[in-house]
């Protein structure tokens, strides 16, 4: 990973005179003004949190947000299964969805713009410890019941 410095209303973030901490803050509470530069500046950081802020706003340039679908941390593939980004291409969250990790697919099942197809074909997955969250999700949904009863999954 390079070590990028990373830039923010002309102060660098991680100088003396702003810390990791206040850097993280900053990015909790990421302003929607940030430019494409900013973001993918921040998707570079060697700073796991801050790669997972960048890849969870939804802002974040495409391009950026393909690379950090292969992120070497869970905690940056977890904050791009968060983004709420209505035009994400479906084949980033089917990826995210085959993770290893069950941080990333909670978080992406917890993702209101996942497609619902794709929470059912979690649900199906019987023998995985996330599946019930999936049923669950589709189950608190309006007309889940029909989407459940199509795909063959008891609700309740």
């Amino acid at each position: 990973m390079l070590t990028v410095p990373l830039i923010h209303n002309g102060v660098n973030m991680f100088s003396e005179n702003y810390s990791r901490q206040t850097a993280l803050a900053s990015l909790k509470d990421m302003d929607q003004n940030l430019s494409d530069h900013e973001l993918a500046t921040f998707a570079k950081s060697d700073e796991a949190m801050i790669r997972a802020a960048a890849a969870a706003h939804p802002n974040t340039p495409l391009t950026t947000l393909l690379k950090l679908a292969r992120d070497e941390s869970a905690t940056v593939r977890a904050g791009l299964a968060r983004n709420p980004r209505p035009d994400m291409p479906e084949d980033i969250y089917t990826d995210l969805a085959g993770d290893k990790v069950p941080e990333v697919v909670y978080a992406l099942i917890a993702n209101p713009q996942v497609p619902d197809s794709l929470i059912a074909k979690l649900g199906r997955k019987f023998n995985k410890e996330y599946s019930g969250a999936a049923r669950d999700r589709l189950a608190s949904k309006g007309g889940a019941a029909k989407v459940l009863g199509k795909l063959g999954i008891a609700s309740g």
